[in-house]
């Protein structure tokens, strides 16, 4: 295992991943380039080689079986890690470097925020057009970890992670900071998937941020 996943800083990086052995390797090899801390990766219920890409790649692997969705997985991986700060970052990222992710850490590090927000900037057209419509639904944010801890819906809240926490920050009056991510952009779940499971999959996920919008838990 690579020395940066051992970090005992005070940034934990916690990637939640599913079939993503195509595109976790390079996240996770930045996240440990930026040696801010630990790195987990959490595999929910992945039937590819996702697990044995981010171990090879120096992550720490936490598997889980069956899929629980990407809320399960944080806070799955939220409760495994014990840095002060959690940093969530997807697992399909593309253009990432380690100054993005210490630009990311650092107002929530100092205290001068209690969760960050990262905002594609420059990147596709497709992620940043829609980066500017919706930014509540962007996956990389830095956190205090006791935060998302106190999270009951967090577990239950599948693809609609993003607007729980999003709803909690408003309701709690979190000092929220969003920190542009130049260069910085994902693949599409189409592009992973090929056309037809990657329009399913993407159908599913907006099911799940509708429930999470309407407080409709998932059964």
């Amino acid at each position: 295992m690579a020395d940066g996943t051992m970090n005992s800083g005070e940034c934990g990086i916690l990637i939640p991943a599913y079939n993503e052995a195509e595109t976790v390797s390079a996240v996770v090899r930045v996240a440990i380039a930026s040696r801010l801390g630990p790195v987990l990766v959490v595999d929910d219920g992945s039937i590819d080689f996702t697990s044995a890409v981010a171990a090879d790649a120096g992550a720490r692997v936490l598997r889980l079986d069956p899929n629980v969705g990407k809320g399960g997985a944080v806070a799955a991986g939220a409760r495994e890690l014990d840095s002060r700060v959690v940093m969530l970052l997807d697992a399909d990222l593309i253009g990432l470097t380690p100054a993005h992710l210490h630009d990311l850490a650092q107002p929530v590090l100092q205290g001068a925020a209690d969760m960050t927000r990262g905002v594609f900037e420059g990147g596709r057209w497709s992620t940043t057009a829609a980066q500017k419509m919706l930014p509540q639904l962007n996956g990389q944010r830095a956190v205090r970890r006791e935060l998302l801890l106190d999270l009951e819906e967090l577990s239950e809240s599948r693809y609609g992670i993003e607007v729980v926490i999003t709803e909690a920050a408003r309701a709690g009056n979190w000092r929220t900071v969003d920190v542009g991510m130049e260069g910085v952009s994902q693949m599409m779940k189409e592009e992973k998937r090929g056309f037809w499971h990657g329009v399913t999959a993407r159908v599913r996920m907006y099911g799940d941020i509708v429930r999470a919008l309407f407080g409709v838990r998932r059964d």
